[in-house]
């Protein structure tokens, strides 16, 4: 069933006319990957896409008009408004008395926002194929940016390396991480703060591309590591190859995948260290589409894409993968590398 029909039905078990999607994502998932960001920090778009029965069109501002008919969706009927007048105003008057739901919970409509998120986390084939690419790209550019890591740089050239790397390739990592030496042990989340490497880096990358995400972490050891933290990363990955062939499968629920990654720490001999970061878990239209817990009862299924990211204390692992008809597919690889 393609995107519009799972609309509709959506419409019909709910007695409307139309929906209105302003969040990015699924904007994005509608469309097959268009972009209404400019402010990446802001939860809403700069367009409105209003699904109805027929043909869906894009409500936007004459600042945004331009670029939506001729970069974004040259496809789709674009009507605008003045940018100075009221959003809300212009979308009523497109729209007149319809009956309209809404991924906001916008005024006047119903907030359909739990239901869409839950279509758009499993993808269909194209979203699949424009993941392989995403990941593909984001791959390189952690490789990229890995390879050029030396000691003497600051974590803020480091990150700067793993932006520009993704930039260049057409994507946004809108989580940029980069951790020197001790406080790959200290924080889970490194924001770079400009502290030097001297033996070892962490870089993390949440990189979107339309609409897209692929997540992944890197650890660059410039000297050969101690012993105890070579263990700990070797138990990271052996936690993520786990999660990957043993227990993310369709027709199980997140939460007795989850049940299973505790195992899988004991077994590797660290049963506490999950309890000091979320583990991952769905990703597509966000980087994060639910973080599992103990009780995320969400039924795995085919199409879903998965980032999970174990970590014990120094060490980390991620990577982006799909469960395609066919099996596991790996999109997006983490790799312990020397450089």
């Amino acid at each position: 069933m393609n995107r519009h029909d799972r609309l509709g039905r959506l419409m019909e078990r709910h007695g409307l006319d139309a929906v209105v999607l302003r969040r990015p994502a699924n904007f994005a998932w509608y469309t097959g990957g268009a972009d209404t960001k400019v402010d990446h920090v802001a939860p809403e778009g700069v367009a409105d896409l209003i699904v109805g029965r027929d043909s869906p069109l894009v409500l936007t501002s004459t600042i945004e008009a331009p670029r939506m008919r001729s970069e974004q969706t040259p496809d789709l009927e674009v009507v605008e408004y003045p940018w100075h007048e009221d959003r809300l105003d212009a979308l009523r008057q497109v729209v007149g008395d319809a009956r309209l739901g809404s991924d906001m919970g916008l005024p006047g409509t119903v907030d359909l926002s739990d239901e869409i998120a839950r279509l758009r986390r499993t993808l269909d084939a194209d979203a699949v194929e424009s993941l392989r690419a995403i990941g593909a790209a984001a791959t390189a550019a952690m490789a990229e940016a890995a390879a050029a890591v030396e000691s003497g740089m600051t974590e803020h050239e480091a990150a700067a390396r793993l932006a520009a790397a993704c930039r260049s390739r057409g994507l946004t990592a809108t989580v940029l991480l980069a951790a020197a030496d001790e406080r790959i042990a200290l924080h889970r989340h490194p924001v770079p703060v400009g502290a030097t490497i001297e033996r070892r880096a962490m870089l993390v990358a949440s990189a979107e591309g339309r609409g897209l995400y692929a997540n992944l972490t890197r650890i660059v050891e410039l000297d050969e590591p101690d012993p105890e933290l070579a263990r700990r990363q070797r138990a990271c990955d052996e936690i993520l190859a786990r999660m990957r062939d043993e227990a993310t499968h369709p027709g199980r629920t997140v939460a007795e995948a989850f049940a299973d990654l505790r195992r899988f720490y004991a077994d590797a001999g660290f049963p506490e260290e999950w309890r000091l970061h979320h583990q991952g878990g769905l990703t597509g239209y966000a980087s994060r589409e639910l973080i599992a817990t103990p009780a995320t009862d969400a039924v795995i299924e085919a199409g879903q894409a998965f980032a999970w990211n174990p970590s014990v204390t120094g060490a980390k692992a991620e990577e982006t993968f799909v469960l395609t008809e066919r099996g596991t597919e790996v999109v997006a690889g983490a790799v312990t590398a020397v450089a």
